[in-house]
Order: structure tokens, then sequence, then C-alpha cells
């Protein structure tokens, strides 16, 4: 059902005590989740958009079971993000016994894990039954998620042993980096014009996309310190980052190209 603002700003209020009540009995499962943030996080979280959240309640479900998974899907959320990018990275290099976070294989691994454990806003981590603790549960799905990155990883190499020549061949596809493109184009007055369309192209994006061609191209800064910066996972911002980099360069070769013409 579809509930007004006002219907659901009256369950919101007639249920606090019921919310303050589940997040302090659950908070001990979710660490590093404190109790004040997360009550004052969930709180914020219900009340945007007009109450959306409670408004949108599926008919067949009662209130109180709607407020519960709501509750247990945003601290979900909440502590998995928190512990994502550095317990994650942690559990990886304990399984292989290495130090050094850098390692390309530590890398790939994490990206490989955080990529899977976010298909479908942590589709897999929600089926968390509350039995333990969430870091826990978190762990154990890292390692299942290690298996079938070696087998992932096994598969492919058999593919490129066997079918490398074609594998290389497809691989051949334009390049996203923006700034690439212009270095690796032959035609010079084309390179001119892609340099001159490229601050009106920059010019459209929005605050964040502007801030990460800046951090990236400008700074000089790895992926991981712009994930800091944004708040985000490294996977996430590096697919965020290949997004805006190719809409730079389509447009870039879009533009230039028409504007060669005239």
């Amino acid at each position: 059902m579809r509930l007004s603002k006002e219907q659901a700003e009256k369950i919101f209020k007639h249920n606090l005590k019921y919310i303050k009540r589940s997040i302090k009995k659950k908070i001990s499962l979710y660490e590093p989740l404190d109790y004040k943030t997360a009550y004052n996080g969930f709180i914020q979280w219900v009340q945007d958009e007009d109450f959306k959240m409670i408004r949108e309640i599926p008919v067949e479900v009662e209130v109180e079971n709607h407020l519960k998974d709501l509750i247990k899907n945003f601290l979900i959320k909440n502590a998995y993000y928190v512990l994502a990018e550095k317990y994650i990275q942690r559990i990886i290099m304990n399984k292989l016994g290495t130090s050094d976070p850098n390692e390309i294989r530590i890398l790939e691994m994490g990206d490989f894990i955080r990529e899977r454990l976010e298909k479908e806003e942590l589709k897999k981590l929600k089926t968390f039954k509350e039995k333990s603790k969430f870091k826990t549960y978190l762990t154990t799905a890292v390692f299942r998620l290690l298996i079938d990155f070696w087998r992932h990883k096994n598969h492919e190499e058999e593919k490129v042993t066997k079918h490398g020549p074609e594998i290389e061949k497809s691989l051949h596809r334009p390049l996203d980096d923006p700034l690439t493109v212009l270095v690796k184009t032959e035609d010079e007055a084309f390179k001119k014009k892609a340099v001159e369309f490229l601050p009106q192209v920059l010019d459209k994006l929005d605050f964040k996309g502007k801030l990460v061609i800046q951090l990236k191209y400008e700074k000089n800064m790895k992926i991981s310190a712009i994930a800091r910066t944004l708040g985000r996972t490294r996977f996430l911002t590096e697919q965020f980052i290949k997004q805006i980099e190719r809409r730079i360069s389509m447009e870039i070769l879009g533009g230039s190209h028409e504007a060669s013409r005239r």
C-alpha cells in the first residue's frame, strides 16, 4: 500500500520506542557500529524523502515487521560499508600470508569480492539471520568468495591458454581514458580541436565528477585515496571514475569531430 506522508509520519512517531529498543538490542551484532550513530542515522534515513521507506509498506506485511526489516537492512548496509575496505583487505592478507596491502593480487581479489558483495544492493549479505556477529558472517562470505575467485581465475587462465590469440584480438577496443585518447591520436588538427573542447566537456560534469577528474589527473591520487575522499568503497569509486571517463571520451570524440568538419 502507499501511505500519505501524514500517515507515515504518524506510524513513525508511534513506533519510535520500538525502533530505539530494536536497534539497542541488535547493535552488539553489528560492531563496529555504535548505538547512538546507528540510531540517529536510521531516524534520519527513515525521514528522508517524506518518509518514503515507511510509505511503501507492502500490503501483506505488518508495520512492525516492515520496520524490523528496514532496521536490519540499514544496520547491514552501514556495518558493511564501515568494514568494507580495511577489514576485507585484512582477511585476504591474512589468508595469503602477506603484509603488503598494495600487492596486485590483494587489490584484484578485493575488487572481485566487493563487486560480488555489493551486487544488487548487498543482496548476498541481507540473508544474514542475526544469529551471530555480522563480522563473522561477513568473514564467511569473504572466504567463500575467495574460493570463487580462485575458481574464476583458474578458469580464465585455462581460457587464455586455449584461446589466447582470439582473446588478444578481442581486447583491442576504444580506450576509456580521455587523456589517452588525446595523446594517442595521430590527427594533429583533431587533437587541437579536442584540447579546445575539453574544458566545455568538463564544465558539464557535476561537482563529484569534476572532483574525481581533478584528484586523479591533477593530484595523481590513487583510487583508494579518492575512495576515502568520496566516502565510497574502492570498487564503487573505480566504477564511478570509469563512467565519467567514458562520458568525457564520447563527448570529446563526438564534439571534436563535429568541430573539425566545420
